[in-house]
């Protein structure tokens, strides 16, 4: 767990006209990073697979193996941990199922991933599925731009998740504890379709800036009928944060 309530201040959401935004400030950066390097293998690898290499081989080996899995770019663990903590956010703080990481499958450690960054998924009473589709960013400074960006990914597709995104992220739900989850999806896509009203926004914002006037520019002038929320987690050393969580996996196997 990235248990965010450990390290973070959570800060109480701020209403945007119908939609909000939210602040999670980094009060200790060194435990963050601590508590994210306890994650990050399993967003990269099967448990099974770690726990298997570990009993036969030594946890040198697992930090071996996790070399070779792990991006070693600045770019691309900066945008791997954007998409690994509002995934964590997602699941932790509101209560969605995610499934399985999609890292997991990446071709390539440098390589981007393509689609939708982060979809979760809740059953209501009556067992039907509500899907929040999520876009990360993270940067050191965080701009206008990265904000628009942000939006126009979360604008693809008439604002709903990509089919083959959300096929891929049911598919990955069926092995699991929660496979009435994906089982649910994919009874939604495929017989009734993904409709407007089963469907909510997270923009998710990791940086060491303050992007405030951005976010609310950004929820303040959205004209589009999907649920928004916008959150930002800030930590004082962007850089610094993501390169010691990555290097205590890569010398120890976590």
């Amino acid at each position: 767990m990235t248990d965010f309530r450990s390290w973070c201040t959570l800060w109480t959401f701020t209403p945007v006209g119908d939609h909000h935004a939210g602040i999670i400030e980094s009060y200790d950066d060194a435990a963050g990073a601590a508590t994210l390097a306890a994650t990050l293998p399993n967003a990269y690898a099967e448990s099974e697979s770690l726990a298997l290499i570990a009993e036969r081989l030594g946890k040198e080996a697992v930090a071996k193996f996790l070399r070779n899995k792990l991006p070693t770019t600045a770019s691309a663990r900066s945008g791997d941990m954007g998409e690994i903590l509002a995934t964590a956010y997602l699941h932790e703080e509101r209560g969605f199922v995610v499934g399985p990481s999609r890292l997991i499958q990446r071709d390539h450690q440098e390589w981007a991933m393509r689609g939708d960054d982060v979809l979760g998924a809740k059953l209501d009473s009556g067992g039907k599925p509500h899907i929040t589709k999520a876009e990360a960013k993270s940067r050191v400074t965080l701009s206008k731009r990265t904000v628009t960006e942000a939006r126009e990914g979360l604008a693809r597709n008439d604002e709903l998740p990509s089919p083959h995104s959300l096929a891929q992220f049911a598919e990955r739900l069926l092995s699991t504890a929660d496979s009435d989850v994906g089982e649910a999806v994919l009874n939604m896509q495929l017989m009734e379709g993904v409709r407007p009203d089963r469907v909510a926004h997270m923009m998710f914002l990791f940086t060491s800036s303050d992007p405030s006037k951005h976010v609310t520019a950004d929820l303040q002038t959205y004209l589009g009928s999907v649920p928004q929320l916008t959150i930002t987690l800030r930590v004082q050393g962007h850089q610094e944060f993501i390169k010691d969580a990555y290097e205590k996996v890569t010398t120890s196997g976590s």
